[in-house]
């Protein structure tokens, strides 16, 4: 029989007692936090997917808004376009925080910069090509959130599933036996023990 090191005495039985309630306690809450983190990794897969849906629709949209502004668009002002961009993109990088993870969250800002480069010669379709692109880099980015998000649930799960099933299979399992076999040897030294006494009581008795 496997079990842990230990004395067979009370004071190891009373130890050990209360070592398997802190594990059972343990071992509930990790298996709360285990179904947790599968719940908002189960959310995050559908936000990826409703997400990577809406940017396939959004390239759709912005390839034919890019067709419909650059085709219509006298060539040296679109190179003028190439050369200083009509919208600024800047990221702007923050964590927010879930039960015990710090996930990053990158985010776009805009801003029209196309104005100052005039608008002869440029598509009446432009602003709404520079519509879509900033709607499918705004979308890009809630994509990469979020697999991100749900790479790092997965892996926090998988940590906290190990250590559910290291308790429930391998700890708790031997702290059970070790506190059984402890119990069996302090009842089988208490039969001895009862068994001397009566012995002892018999030669008495008979010695009077």
């Amino acid at each position: 029989m496997s079990h842990i090191r230990a004395n067979p005495n009370r004071m190891e039985l009373m130890r050990l007692g209360k070592r398997l309630a802190l594990a059972r306690r343990g071992h509930r809450l990790l298996k709360d936090k285990q179904d947790e983190l599968m719940d908002r990794f189960t959310d995050a897969v559908r936000e990826s997917r409703r997400i990577r849906n809406e940017l396939e629709k959004g390239y759709a949209s912005l390839r034919e808004a890019y067709i419909a502004s650059f085709s219509s668009s006298y060539r040296p002002a679109l190179r003028s376009y190439s050369l200083r961009p009509p919208v600024l993109v800047k990221l702007a990088v923050s964590h927010i925080r879930m039960m015990n993870l710090k996930l990053p969250e990158i985010k776009a800002e805009f801003e029209d910069n196309s104005a100052a480069l005039g608008s002869a010669n440029i598509s009446p379709s432009m602003p709404e090509f520079l519509k879509e692109f900033a709607k499918t880099v705004s979308l890009t980015l809630d994509l990469a959130n979020s697999e991100r998000k749900m790479y790092m649930v997965a892996e926090e799960l998988q940590k906290v599933r190990r250590r559910v099933n290291a308790l429930e299979h391998i700890f708790i399992p031997d702290l059970q036996k070790t506190l059984s076999y402890i119990s069996m040897q302090l009842e089988e030294m208490e039969r001895e023990n009862i068994t001397r006494l009566m012995k002892v009581k018999d030669i008495v008795r008979k010695n009077k």
